[in-house]
């Protein structure tokens, strides 16, 4: 038997990227199967969120640089599916961390995966931002949450806040003797009343 082509029949399918039959095969063959698979998958995929987040961030600075004063808000911004809030910290957040990136103060890929992580690094000022990196609180990992307790102890306990405290118990502990001497002349008083 003649191994010829035959010419009488058509070619076989040829699958172009962009089919879904294509789209279906690589989904099977990169499909996870073992929980490292899943997590290595996920923390692919959410590092793509993040410099997604940074490219939109990018486009909101540079349209927001280039178009007509008004021209921002009215046919973009208002056009957007987030809030101005939102597009106002995806603004900052990127600028922050190409600032950081270029000054190599911080690279990208110490970053927070979360926009909204990197916009609360980025209103921190440099001793707290320095006191953050000190605490290994700045990595690819840190949760806004996480970030906003360690402020809200920094500020609890801060060296600028303990004269503040120290002023604060100091006038309680006066108004407290205060409160105890008038408890003294009241109790006393009662005491005159019940002797009569």
């Amino acid at each position: 038997m003649s191994r010829r082509l035959k010419l009488d029949a058509p070619p076989p399918p040829v699958l172009i990227e962009g089919d879904s039959r294509v789209q279906a095969l690589e989904a099977i063959r990169h499909e996870p199967l073992t929980p490292d698979d899943y997590v290595a998958e996920i923390n692919q995929l959410w590092r793509s969120a993040q410099n997604a987040f940074l490219d939109i961030g990018r486009l909101l600075i540079r349209a927001k640089e280039t178009l007509p004063h008004g021209e921002y808000t009215n046919a973009v911004e208002d056009k957007l599916p987030f809030s101005a809030r939102t597009a106002y910290q995806l603004r900052e957040a990127a600028r922050w961390a190409i600032e950081m990136d270029k000054r190599r103060a911080i690279p990208f890929e110490r970053l927070p995966g979360s926009y909204s992580t990197i916009y609360l690094l980025s209103t921190l000022d440099p001793a707290s931002l320095k006191a953050a990196e000190a605490d290994g609180l700045v990595r690819p990992e840190l949760r806004r949450a996480e970030l906003i307790a360690w402020k809200r102890g920094r500020d609890t306990f801060s060296i600028e806040n303990r004269a503040s405290l120290e002023a604060k118990r100091e006038k309680l502990r006066r108004e407290r003797e205060r409160l105890d001497e008038e408890l003294r002349r009241i109790d006393a008083a009662l005491a005159g009343v019940l002797d009569d």
